[in-house]
């Protein structure tokens, strides 16, 4: 019976962990925090005024969950790579992005893949796995739109793959550590056109656990720690969004703000964990509210079995005579 509980428990965290990585990349989506993340991780952009970066972020990008039709959100569609058979990839967001002082005509200079990492407790090492990303980044190119053609490998674009792990050991937390491909000149020493061979970059990091508010080192890690890990009210993190590092809090990113402290504070309480009734109930209430979705969207997306269907419905309705 405990055996089965588990996996009962299991299956249902796992659900609940779909919710909360929908609102993860749904603000991972919004180009004034693309913005920052750009600036401190994807070197092209390091003189680059921050305010200037989201109008070189492509207006159609693409991610894995449908954003609202909002200026500073980039607007999303299913991404799959198909590109080896029988291995298809999904990635949390790719975009293409223009690159300073190109020329006009030249569209896409870069593309970026934004992966949000629940845990850095994974059976493979996530650093292997973002090297294989950048490569199919890579490999897909071929004959794609936006890529080269042929033998034309002069027009291979760059790619990133930056992952951003919420939760790690203590020993992980403020990493940010990037891996390139470098030149070595073992013998002769010659020494090629960098941009011949500096085709990939990955980037990892691990924000802190532990949110100071009387740190004034407003860098990209400690928004990262506001956004996703910090406990305090959805007011205090908009107000400090906007206060240290000018995000503007539009319609849509205060709501995923709002959104994303909801489900923090419903979807993952100890409640729900244990599977009661009130906990599924408010979680299902919370995800209602917050992601617009009825009571049986809302109940998949927290996992309630078909068993607990009738009483959790039942709790939401007396919990919110409304709905």
């Amino acid at each position: 019976m405990k055996a089965n509980l588990e996996v009962a428990d299991a299956i249902e965290n796992n659900d609940l962990n779909k919710a909360y990585d929908e609102y993860c990349k749904k603000i991972l989506s919004n180009k004034q925090i693309l913005a920052r993340i750009m600036k401190e991780c994807v070197s092209e952009y390091r003189d680059i005024p921050v305010e200037e970066i989201p109008s070189y972020i492509e207006h159609d990008p693409k991610l894995d969950v449908a954003v609202d039709d909002e200026a500073d959100k980039i607007q999303g569609r299913n991404v799959e790579d198909q590109s080896v058979h029988g291995a298809e990839i999904k990635y949390d967001i790719l975009f293409d992005a223009k690159l300073p002082n190109s020329e006009e005509n030249e569209k896409i200079g870069l593309f970026i893949n934004i992966e949000a990492q629940n845990s850095s407790n994974t059976p493979y090492p996530i650093l292997s796995r973002a090297v294989y990303y950048c490569s199919r980044l890579l490999a897909k190119q071929k004959n794609m739109q936006g890529g080269f053609h042929n033998s034309e490998f002069q027009n291979l674009k760059k790619v990133y793959s930056i992952w951003i792990v919420m939760n790690s050991s203590k020993a992980m937390e403020g990493v940010l550590n990037k891996y390139t491909i470098t030149e070595e000149c073992l013998e002769t020493k010659y020494q090629f056109p960098k941009e011949d061979y500096d085709k990939l970059c990955v980037v990892m990091i691990y924000p802190n656990s532990e949110y100071d508010i009387k740190d004034d080192k407003n860098g990209m890690m400690k928004m990262l720690n506001l956004l996703f890990k910090a406990k305090m009210p959805a007011e205090d993190k908009k107000y400090q969004l906007g206060k240290n590092y000018g995000i503007m809090m539009t319609r849509a990113i205060g709501k995923e703000v709002d959104g994303m402290c909801d489900l923090s504070k419903g979807v993952r309480a100890e409640g729900i964990a244990e599977g009661r009734i009130e906990g599924l109930a408010e979680a299902v209430t919370n995800i209602m509210k917050t992601m617009n979705k009825t009571m049986a969207e809302a109940m998949d997306l927290a996992g309630v079995t078909e068993t607990n269907r009738p009483e959790v419905e039942k709790a939401v309705k007396a919990m919110n005579q409304s709905i």
